[in-house]
């Protein structure tokens, strides 16, 4: 039987309501991954967790704050495997002895992937329930996730990145701002050659002849984390998949790239779709639609994309001068919304593209 966050028997949830917000917390972050023998910023290692508590401290300290709920037939009695942590991606070879529910007590902004090997799991999310199964992948938003039900000894290849990373990532490949949000699709089929090839980069880097290498240089490690992006986006189905295997030489009709040139011309003017339809010659269905098949996104999100690589790039030139007012200059009326659409798009904030323009 499932368990839910609303059960009567509460005294035996497992809570950790830490999560690391200073300095004294980190240090204490780090005195416990000491303690049970797991990397405080970087590194591969084995690990054996045999107190509920001590799993919630963990994924407490890595993600946010947790409550474990013990399984009725079997409760959880141990977690064991090999996790490995670089700079914002969490990797991990997981078995678990025994039945348990994780309720998150606050959202982790980061997508949790999830190959199961032995058992199933059952995700809740906020409008639909994945079940992980040794033949079915799945992709959990950590923002979306209510709980996660691990049930039948389960055991697992784990991935966890967070969203910060991803945009970042996905900007470089692409050459622009991520606009919108990349969405994975939930539940795949895990026998793929991509996903299998996936799998076993995980095998890999969790194995214990490949351990020393990341454990022992930030090169290796460094390597590692970007095959982790580069592979997830790469075989993992998202919504900027077609951007990214898009042939370079593909071309827009006439109306969808003269309406492209004139947005990249006037980056600072908010033209209406009505004004670009007439500038097009074309209705303005026909334009989205251009815009969806051949940009790979919709009219507004291309010139808010445009505004933000105007933004960033004078960000780079301009150290110096306020973000607010470099905001304003390009059409970003609220310097929240401002640094919001950013780090969305780039994964890091204006202040930092301004900082490492002032250290050019």
């Amino acid at each position: 039987m499932t368990n839910t966050p609303g059960r009567s028997d509460r005294a035996s949830a497992y809570t950790c309501c830490a999560a690391v917000t200073d300095v004294q917390d980190r240090k204490k972050e780090e005195r416990f991954c000491r303690a049970v023998g797991l990397p405080t910023s970087q590194g591969v290692v084995d690990f054996e967790l045999r107190e509920p508590v001590a799993l919630a401290e963990l994924l407490s300290r890595r993600f946010a704050p947790v409550k474990i709920l013990p399984g009725d037939a079997a409760p959880l009695r141990a977690v064991s495997g090999t996790y490995g942590a670089h700079a914002g991606i969490d990797f991990s070879r997981t078995r678990c002895t025994g039945d348990f529910t994780l309720v998150p007590q606050r959202l982790y902004d980061g997508v949790f992937f999830y190959f199961p090997v032995h058992g199933h799991m059952l995700v809740d999310q906020a409008s639909e329930q994945l079940l992980g199964t040794t033949t079915k992948a799945i992709a959990a938003e950590g923002l979306a996730c209510r709980s996660m039900t691990f049930s039948g000894n389960f055991a697992s290849l784990g991935i966890a990145i967070s969203r910060p990373l991803l945009a970042e990532r996905l900007s470089i490949l692409l050459g622009r701002p991520i606009v919108e949000k990349p969405i994975f699709e939930s539940v795949v089929n895990a026998g793929t050659p991509g996903l299998r090839s996936l799998q076993a980069l995980v095998e890999f880097a969790t194995g214990a002849e490949f351990r020393p290498a990341p454990n022992a240089g930030t090169l290796t490690a460094r390597r590692l984390h970007e095959m982790f992006l580069d592979m997830i986006l790469e075989v993992w189905p998202h919504s900027y998949s077609n951007a990214l295997h898009k042939p370079s030489s593909s071309i827009a009709p006439r109306h969808v790239k003269r309406v492209l040139d004139f947005i990249a011309e006037h980056p600072n003017e908010s033209a209406s779709g009505a004004e670009l339809a007439a500038i097009s010659g074309v209705s303005l269905r026909s334009l989205q639609a251009g815009f969806r098949h051949f940009a790979g996104m919709s009219i507004a999100a291309n010139q808010r994309q445009v505004r933000l690589e105007s933004a960033h790039n004078d960000l780079l030139r301009n150290p110096a001068v306020p973000i607010e007012d470099i905001a304003l200059k390009w059409g970003f009326t609220n310097a929240g919304r401002f640094s919001r659409y950013f780090r969305e798009a780039y994964g890091v904030s204006p202040f930092a593209v301004a900082r490492k323009g002032a250290q050019r």
